[in-house]
């Protein structure tokens, strides 16, 4: 479908409107504007200061007025509710941008000061980028866990502290040996000036060595005790260094730890370990591109090793029994965008049975946390899958009933696997399928108008091949492939679209034309891709 020149406007003037590809767009745009912001609010107090450019500086305000008024023009046209628009809070943030100017032009000159004073209401237009909050948010955490991360396995916390011990001492060295020396010897010896004296105190404590002798017996025994103590910190240092290089060569080829403050949000949790696990993760990094962080919870978290580290610098690993509450706090679970449970195989002689019941209490413990969470979770057995379903909104994987169905197919239809792989690994140049609310235009539309719609798109080619219809409280429970009929018994042709519904497509990438809910979007329910 191409892009209406409005639509183009919206992506560039509203951020996360509901797009997928629309933000950076739109933050170089505001990023532009705040330099005008910033430009012309500098104006006020310049005009003050340097009056014989009073006439430029009027020109570049003039200049300012009719690019914010271009721009709360455009933003008034776009709007998806232009009748309402001009009473919305960054509307009324946007007027009051440009009607400080205005008034200048009609205003007497006793008012003429106070008038441009109000041009500093422009400042209010920064508020407009509380919208980015989830590139900030994102920022903050991002930047917090690696700080985290640093300090924990480098043992910066640690080595912060010997910084601060050995900071106390040379301030108190100093001072101790320069009073000592002045009182006892007087201005003769080289600790009776005070700055130098922090010089040679700083020497002994770093490097163990005596600079210069005190001349009194007092400051000698001072300076003695002031090397032992920096000999104990030289010595402190150097085995803080070799237990983090011993630390790192352990570590090497496996996967790094959770530092215990880390702080995960919109991530997905794999709980368990088996050899499913890599290519997982694998196809987790194809599809997100790094954008989420993974976490495995396993009491064999401390082991697992890795082939390629630098597929991994978005994966970590938290050793402890996940059903235990307080490994799952540590998780984050009630922060966590998605859930994996993983068919464990670290006991060979339990049954599937029991595999699968260990599994489903994992799962109960993670809804505990998060009733709200999108869950897939390994079975092994096609009984447990039967009284497991009764946990709603739990996506249930079978491996082995899974095979068996393809085996089938691929007997009946030779070549099916082949397109069975195709639709279900994640790669640049393969298609996907992706979940879209029905378009406005295809609202009280059959689902046969709906596939002639998809069929007549050049640009992005796709394929409408079902229809979601699950009920809000348990997405994702109620798929509809090529339906034959629907609640009201309309045969598929006949399917009428509704408001809520959702459509099954497959497509090279998320369609430009589809919006998406901006608080799924910020509260981690849609994961961008690719």
């Amino acid at each position: 479908m191409k892009q209406s020149n409005k639509d183009i406007l919206f992506e560039l003037l509203e951020p996360y409107g509901g797009r997928f590809h629309s933000p950076f767009g739109s933050l170089i745009v505001d990023i532009i504007i705040i330099v005008c912001i910033l430009v012309s609010c500098l104006l006020i107090p310049l005009g003050y200061y340097f009056p014989q450019y009073d006439p430029f500086f009027w020109k570049l305000e003039i200049g300012f007025t009719i690019l914010f008024s271009i721009e709360y023009i455009m933003r008034w046209i776009v709007a998806l509710n232009p009748i309402t628009y001009p009473f919305s809070p960054f509307a009324i943030i946007d007027f009051l941008a440009i009607m400080p100017t205005l008034l200048v032009i009609h205003a007497d000159y006793i008012f003429l000061p106070f008038f441009r004073g109000l041009r500093l209401l422009r400042l209010l237009r920064l508020l407009k980028f509380i919208r980015y909050r989830i590139f900030f948010y994102r920022a903050y955490i991002g930047l917090k866990n690696w700080s985290s991360a640093l300090t924990h396995h480098y043992h910066l916390k640690q080595m912060r502290m010997l910084f601060i011990i050995t900071l106390v001492f040379w301030v108190l060295g100093a001072n101790l040996l320069y009073f000592t020396e002045t009182r006892l010897v007087g201005t003769q010896g080289p600790y009776s000036n005070y700055w130098q004296s922090y010089w040679h105190i700083i020497i002994v404590l770093i490097s163990g060595i005596e600079d210069k002798e005190p001349l009194s017996l007092l400051g000698r025994i001072e300076v003695s005790f002031f090397l032992l103590i920096g000999i104990c910190f030289a010595g402190l240092v150097t085995a803080e260094l070799v237990s983090i290089l011993v630390k790192k060569m352990n570590r090497s080829g496996k996967i790094q730890l959770k530092a215990p403050t880390s702080r995960l949000h919109h991530h997905i949790v794999i709980i368990s370990f088996n050899a499913h696990l890599f290519n997982i993760i694998k196809q987790i990094n194809a599809a997100i591109k790094g954008r989420n962080h993974v976490l495995i919870v396993s009491k064999r978290g401390n082991n697992i090793k890795i082939a390629n580290p630098k597929s991994y610098k978005r994966v970590s690993a938290l050793v402890g029994d996940p059903l235990n509450r307080s490994i799952l706090e540590q998780a984050w679970i009630d922060r966590a965008s998605r859930i994996i449970i993983l068919s464990s195989d670290s006991d060979e002689k339990e049954s599937a049975i029991e595999k699968d019941n260990r599994s489903l209490m994992k799962a109960i413990a993670a809804l505990s946390f998060n009733p709200s969470v999108h869950m897939t979770v390994e079975l092994q057995s096609e009984d447990t899958q039967r009284y497991a379903s009764h946990l709603a909104g739990v996506n249930y994987i079978v491996a082995r009933e899974f095979g068996e169905c393809l085996i089938g197919q691929a007997v009946m239809n030779p070549g099916v696997t082949e397109i069975y792989t195709s639709l279900m690994t994640y790669t640049d140049d393969s298609s996907e399928f992706y979940l879209i609310p029905v378009p406005e235009d295809l609202v009280g539309k059959t689902l046969k108008q709906a596939q002639l719609f998809f069929l007549d798109l050049d640009d992005e080619p796709m394929i409408l091949v079902g229809i979601d219809r699950s009920p809000a409280p348990f997405p994702a429970t109620n798929f509809k492939l090529n339906p034959v009929s629907d609640e009201d018994g309309l045969s598929s042709p006949g399917v009428i679209l509704g408001k809520n519904d959702k459509l099954i497509i497959i497509a090279y990438e998320f369609p430009s034309f589809a919006r998406v809910n901006k608080d799924d979007l910020w509260k981690g329910r849609i994961l961008l891709r690719r």
